[in-house]
């Protein structure tokens, strides 16, 4: 009873009105095969209500989720083999020309078309509950995968007349029970049922897309390197926590990284991995964070002020170990949730924390989600990835509102409303660190404030834990994910940088990484940045 008063609890400071009567009674759970219902999902981890509406037919192979009033919208198509299908994305496009135009994206899909509601096995009947004077049925899931993952579901629905269960609340838990910690929690709520009508779910009838393109005729329209258009062929939607059908592909992906990080400890080779939420993700999902590609030109709006020469003398100067958090300069670690906006995050964190140490140490809390929406224009596609210069373009020339004005961050694409804002933050332009070089990263750092780079974020760094990360194999791919430095210090003789990420406090050190500052690990002396304001 313990985990159930827990879900009441959750569920009430949401809605509340639970009364619990536990029932002997034995059914079954069944799905409508046709639905249309309205929603909201709620992300205890990171914070995001994401609201949603849904529509699915079995008979029609066909499925459509918007979210955010409609402002995303994704319809999915699936084969007559059900294993092959198509997904169109339609979604805002800002650029220097053009304010919220959408856009239709085609993309391939891999299955039939999506059931939101999930698969029906394995859930039990625990009895019945009243949830504002409603009687609910109540059903559970629960699954220990060999003592390393638990899943936990509740789940609340009631019965139409035609004897299907229709979901009103679902809280989804998944806990890594190797290390203890909790790695999805969310808590979906679910109204408006209705029966979906066929032209809700045809894309055709969807004027954007009419002019559909494929993706990447779109990633070549904007002036994206051919590296981003193969990193993104395979993008998928985003995982629902539910894993159902999913079950023993997530298994097997979890025990295969639950061998790697035993195998990697056991060498002791300076840093460890872990366990963490990023687990049970497919490489496409993994692929979907690292939305960071090169431009192809190292250059920034100003020069670097010093010369080789100067920098080898003023890092004689230099502190052996120098930390902007100390100095209070660095905002709170950020989550990006699963939207690829890592050359938004790793960019305005760079401007916040030069902004501070500008202002006597006054934080800044910028919109990250300003850029997702509206900087289109500057080799940026969203959620799907961009450029750190060009982020710093679109800076240079707009300015980042405050999210506090702008409004939450929605781990999702939305639409551009910067024309509604009071008030910016701007800066004067932004400097190209002189690649290669741990001298003039040092001299950056410390006189001018936090840099941008771009790292190959790659699977051992996805699971990393403690420890100053090298690995020797980073550099055989390119690099696709945006952080920040922000610092550098020593330790046992080896130079390593303080990286600040966007993955939430729960990755790494806090949220941050420990990176070795030798040759060049993970490329992070190739392209970086800093902000001057």
């Amino acid at each position: 009873m313990a985990s159930l008063f827990l879900v009441l609890v959750l569920v009430t400071a949401f809605d509340p009105g639970f009364t619990y009567v536990l029932e002997g009674e034995s059914k079954t759970l069944k799905w409508p095969p046709a639905y249309h219902l309205k929603g909201d999902a709620i992300d205890i981890l990171t914070g995001v209500i994401k609201p949603f509406e849904i529509w699915y037919s079995d008979k029609l192979n066909q499925s459509r989720v918007d979210y955010y009033g409609g402002t995303v919208k994704h319809y999915i198509v699936g084969e007559n083999d059900e294993k092959y299908g198509k997904e169109f994305v339609v979604n805002p496009v800002t650029n220097e020309e053009e304010t919220n135009v959408n856009v239709c994206k085609e993309k391939d899909f891999e299955g039939p078309a999506t059931n939101f509601l999930g698969s029906v096995a394995d859930f039990e009947y625990q009895g019945q509950e009243t949830y504002n004077d409603r009687v609910l049925d109540v059903w559970k899931y629960y699954k220990n995968e060999e003592d390393d993952q638990k899943v936990e579901q509740m789940l609340y629905a009631y019965q139409d007349a035609d004897g299907f269960d229709i979901p009103v609340v679902r809280e989804v838990k998944a806990s890594n029970l190797w290390i203890g910690t909790l790695k999805d929690h969310t808590v979906s709520r679910y109204y408006d049922f209705s029966k979906p009508a066929d032209a809700d779910l045809d894309y055709n009838l969807d004027a954007t897309c009419k002019d559909t393109v494929k993706s990447s005729d779109f990633m070549e329209k904007l002036h994206l390197s051919s590296d981003v258009e193969k990193a993104f062929a395979s993008y998928i939607n985003r995982h629902n926590k539910n894993y159902g059908d999913d079950h023993e592909m997530r298994k097997e992906i979890f025990q295969n990284n639950w061998r790697r990080v035993v195998e990697h400890n056991k060498k002791n080779l300076g840093y460890t991995l872990t366990l963490n939420k990023f687990s049970d993700w497919t490489e496409e999902e993994l692929a979907n964070l690292k939305g960071t590609r090169l431009s192809g030109e190292h250059v920034g709006s100003v020069p670097f002020p010093h010369t080789e020469e100067e920098v080898e003398a003023l890092v004689q100067e230099l502190p052996d170990y120098y930390d902007m958090r100390i100095e209070g300069y660095i905002t709170s670690v950020k989550n990006q949730g699963t939207c690829g906006s890592c050359w938004a995050f790793s960019t305005t964190a760079a401007v916040e924390g030069a902004l501070a140490r500008s202002n006597g140490g006054r934080d800044l809390d910028l919109a990250e989600q300003s850029m997702v929406d509206c900087a289109w224009g500057f080799g940026n596609v969203g959620c799907a990835g961009g450029l750190v210069d060009g982020a710093y373009k679109y800076i240079l020339k707009h300015g980042l509102p405050t999210q506090m004005e702008y409004g939450l961050y929605l781990d999702e694409m939305g639409e551009c409303h910067r024309e509604n804002m009071t008030s910016f933050y701007n800066i004067k332009g932004f400097a190209a660190v002189p690649p290669l070089s741990v001298n003039a990263m040092k001299v950056a750092l410390y006189k001018y404030g936090p840099v941008t780079v771009s790292i190959n974020a790659n699977d051992p760094l996805s699971a990393y834990n403690s420890g100053i990360f090298f690995d020797p194999s980073c550099n055989s791919a390119p690099a696709n994910h945006g952080v920040v430095v922000v610092g550098y210090g020593k330790r046992d003789g080896v130079d390593y940088w303080i990286v600040k990420n966007s993955w939430g406090e729960d990755y790494g050190q806090d949220g941050y990484i420990l990176m070795s500052a030798t040759n060049n690990n993970c490329h992070i002396l190739e392209s970086a940045y800093y902000p001057i304001v």
